[in-house]
């Protein structure tokens, strides 16, 4: 089978989703695992993982800043047939998540000093959370070159070795986990720090990993030469990545937000939201893979010149992302009382993260619209769009509305919950109508 051959079978949807959904499974349980086995030490330790893990985000998103506009480029490129200019798009981005990489990790160090307080946390969920964010933020390079690496391994179709990666990182993060906090062989318990410590070890190891798949695969990275690479290569990643990321980098700190308004509301009320958000997650996994493995075929059809097919493949993606994920929210809100007994005892904190999950119904229904139709967007070239209402609505409907309800009108975080309902739908119906309109495909001549 030939070269183009080969990458029009990796480019079909199933051969995209799956490996990614896989992986996003993982990356859910595992999240939740951290979570869950945190929670027989803690629900104070739940509690300041649940903030750090939105600052954390954070982090991520800037680092998406490279890796954003590195996969948009490849698989228009790799659909256009432009094969030096993928290899110089994956040179320059490896360059500069590096770059980018090791600011980060300084900010992340800084912040663990100078932002923490801010927050008015109670002295213990401060203290947890400072250790977990001085550990892991300090190696937040290595988790940008890692985002990087994997990106580039999708946008040419292989999207199963970052599956494989992730399963093998993760199993030695769990088994991390298990020795900083049971004990095991008569050790001591490391608690928060050594959560920390089985994090970074297991990202440290993903990244080894995608470096040697990498040098065993068929894609050119020439690292040697990214002296030689135009600017306009590096200056077309940043513009892209920019705009790109600006919308999950307003959705993230809209979030820290809403995160900090939780906070004033106490400890029962904010382990409740980070209880939620992890089961949540199981809801919205199928989307947000059907979603990333769309904007990969969305940028290589575009290459093509085939912006009429994805118009109708997108549109059936989204009907299929919203089945499942109403199937999977129903049923999790269902098996509510057998399922968060597995997390903690406290009835107020049961009875609190009951209400968000039935709340979630709403919300996981609007979150499919944005998952698919912004990643076609995004795909396509058509990226403003998506940050200009993201901005208002993220804000306006998710921020603002939970501090009305939530705070103001004394509905605490059932209140914040249903904030973040409006706007993902208000959100959603919008970046649905945007594709419809086929306004994009003036963006999507390549």
């Amino acid at each position: 089978m030939g070269t183009a051959q080969a990458l029009n079978k990796r480019m079909s949807i199933v051969a995209l989703t799956w490996p990614i959904f896989a992986e996003v499974l993982l990356r859910t349980a595992l999240g939740t695992s951290d979570v869950f086995m945190l929670s027989s030490y803690s629900d104070k330790a739940v509690s300041a993982v649940g903030v750090i893990t939105q600052l954390t985000f954070f982090l991520i998103i800037i680092s998406a800043f490279v890796s954003s506009g590195t996969g948009i480029l490849i698989s228009q490129y790799n659909g256009a047939g432009r094969s030096e200019e993928s290899s110089q798009v994956g040179v320059a981005s490896v360059m500069l998540s590096l770059v980018i990489g090791v600011l980060l990790s300084l900010l992340a160090v800084a912040g663990t000093i100078w932002c923490l307080p801010y927050y008015g946390m109670e002295a213990q969920v401060e203290q947890y959370a400072a250790a977990y964010l001085l550990i892991t933020g300090a190696m937040t390079f290595n988790l940008t070159i890692s985002i990087v690496l994997t990106t580039i391994l999708r946008s040419y179709g292989y999207s199963r070795s970052p599956m494989v990666v992730n399963l093998i990182s993760g199993i030695c993060n769990v088994i991390g986990n298990y020795i900083a906090l049971f004990q095991p062989f008569g050790l001591p318990v490391y608690g928060v720090e050594g959560v920390a410590v089985a994090t970074v070890c297991s990202q440290v190891i993903a990244t080894l990993m995608l470096c040697y798949i990498l040098a065993r695969s068929d894609i050119r990275l020439p690292l040697s030469g990214f002296r030689v690479i135009p600017k306009a290569i590096y200056t077309r990643i940043l513009s892209i990545g920019g705009m790109n990321a600006g919308e999950i980098l307003s959705y993230n700190l809209a979030q820290i937000c809403i995160t900090y308004f939780v906070v004033q509301m106490g400890t029962s009320s904010l382990a409740a939201f980070t209880y939620a958000q992890n089961i949540s997650r199981f809801s919205f996994a199928f989307s947000l893979a059907l979603g990333q493995a769309a904007q990969i075929q969305t940028g290589y059809y575009v290459g093509q010149g085939r912006s009429g097919v994805i118009l109708k493949k997108v549109q059936r993606y989204f009907v299929a992302g919203f089945l499942v994920s109403m199937i999977v929210t129903g049923s999790v809100y269902l098996s509510r009382d057998h399922l968060l007994p597995l997390f903690t005892q406290d009835a107020d904190i049961l009875h609190l993260t009951g209400s968000l999950l039935l709340i979630s119904v709403f919300l996981e229904a609007g979150r499919v619209f944005n998952l698919i139709f912004i990643s076609g967007l995004k795909g396509a070239g058509d990226i403003k769009f998506p940050v200009q209402i993201g901005i208002v609505s993220m804000w306006g409907n998710g921020a603002f509305l939970s501090w009305l309800l939530g705070i103001f009108w004394g509905l605490g975080v059932p209140g914040a919950w249903i904030a973040m309902s409006a706007d993902e739908i208000i959100r959603g119906w919008m970046m649905m109508l945007r594709w419809r309109s086929k306004v994009w495909m003036k963006s999507a001549r390549f």
